[in-house]
Order: C-alpha cells, then sequence, then structure tokens
C-alpha cells in the first residue's frame, strides 16, 4: 500500500487552499494536520481540497473534525472540497457533511 501524502498550499487574499492528493491514514494525519494548522495563519476561509484522496480512515476523519474544532476557535471557516467517492461518503456519514463546498 502507497502511503504517500502530498500537499500544496495556495493563497489568494484571505482565503487558503489546501490541496492533499494520496492517501490520509495514521502514517499522514500529522504531515495534513501541520500544513492546515500552518496554512490557517491570517486567513478567513481555509479551503481543504480532497478531490484527488483516493482513501481516508477514521484517524483522517478524526482530523478533520479536530481541525473544524481548532479553526472555528480562529474564527476560520473551513471548507471541503471532495469529488464523489468515498471521501465524500465518509466525510458525509460523520456528520461533516455540512463543510463540504456546494460547487455549481
Amino acid at each position: 500500500m502507497d502511503d504517500d501524502l502530498t500537499i500544496s498550499v495556495s493563497r489568494d487574499g484571505t482565503t487558503v487552499t489546501v490541496t492533499a492528493a494520496g492517501e490520509i491514514d495514521l502514517s499522514t494525519v500529522g504531515e495534513l494536520r501541520a500544513a492546515v494548522t500552518e496554512a490557517a495563519e491570517e486567513c478567513d476561509l481555509l479551503r481543504l481540497d480532497l478531490s484527488d484522496v483516493d482513501f481516508i480512515d477514521s484517524t483522517g476523519l478524526g482530523v478533520l473534525l479536530e481541525l473544524r474544532s481548532t479553526l472555528r476557535a480562529r474564527n476560520v471557516t473551513l471548507e471541503i472540497v471532495a469529488g464523489d467517492g468515498p471521501v465524500r461518503q465518509a466525510v458525509e456519514i460523520t456528520g461533516l457533511g455540512e463543510l463540504l463546498a456546494h460547487t455549481p
């Protein structure tokens, strides 16, 4: 199993987009947490694009819940982007569905 996770960050004014690709699991959640936490400095909206994530386990979902709380405390809105598939289903099942971006 390939445990690689690639993360990139882009900023447009007070909106930051963190894009992750690969797998989010026990071996990669620390990297995701650190990247999102650092990227959230001095922004109003953090868009976490998980469209290219092909696997997320319960540890990854737990980190998404943790990040939601952490960013809320900083008055940063978290928005999750995920295409149809296992990541979107997992996010919706855990009650994080309200964070999913509604794209036209």
